[in-house]
């Protein structure tokens, strides 16, 4: 995995085969638990081509003219849903539900969308000349691919366990050193999710410590942006 650089006008990364796959798969889970079904089942006609969608990132056009929802609406059950549509309010429960009422299903499309487009660009080969490991998005869609990186954070730091600053650390430090290798539970106490084996936790582990890196890469060249000269 290469972090992100401008090149020819463009946000750049590069990812291997396999790097691509992994979070490729990340995006297609995050997706479902969206509720758009499993993206890799979409027929060819599915995908946005590169007019209408540049960049591989969804433009406000194409987010435009999402539904209004006049009945009320759950909020999730799973936690990780939850950490993507979050209540409005922790106190006022009839606030959360107007708000959720409101809101949510064009949340959940723009998100989707987002999510989409990614994975599109992770499972197709890049066009204009571009290797095929690298993942090419427009400057003015950067922004927007942040936003989707940090939903797959939020939902691999649920199933990880990351509630706070000191789990994240023990996972850093359990990934720097080697997670062991057994076939039995995780007794949780190091922020793990419980019965978690520990090859698991290592590959979702490594994925979380791979978005943050690139996520971290992508926001230097979006902040290098801003200080060019206009």
């Amino acid at each position: 995995m290469r972090a992100f650089r401008r090149e020819r006008g463009m946000l750049v990364a590069e990812l291997n085969a396999d790097e691509r796959a992994a979070v490729a798969a990340v995006v297609a889970d995050v997706a479902q638990l969206l509720g758009a079904g499993r993206l890799e089942d979409r027929g060819a006609t599915g995908r946005p081509g590169d007019d209408d969608m540049p960049g591989g990132l969804p433009t406000a056009e194409h987010l435009a003219g999402l539904s209004l929802r006049i009945d009320d609406i759950q909020a999730p059950d799973d936690a990780a849903v939850r950490r993507l549509l979050p209540d409005a309010s922790r106190h006022e429960p009839a606030v959360s539900a107007e708000f959720r009422r409101l809101t949510e299903d064009d949340l959940r499309q723009v998100k989707t969308a987002r999510l989409t487009a990614l994975w599109d660009a992770l499972t197709t080969r890049p066009a204009d000349g571009w290797p095929a490991g690298a993942l090419v998005v427009r400057p003015d869609a950067g922004a927007d691919l942040a936003a989707t990186i940090t939903d797959l954070r939020l939902v691999l730091a649920d199933r990880l366990g990351l509630d706070d600053d000191e789990a994240s650390e023990a996972l850093y430090a359990d990934l720097e050193r080697g997670l062991p290798d057994d076939d039995g539970g995780d007794d949780g106490d190091d922020g793990a999710q419980p019965d978690q084996p520990a090859d698991v936790r290592r590959y979702l582990g490594s994925i979380y410590a791979a978005l943050s890196w690139l996520q971290e890469s992508l926001i230097d060249v979006l902040l290098d942006e801003l200080d060019r000269p206009r």
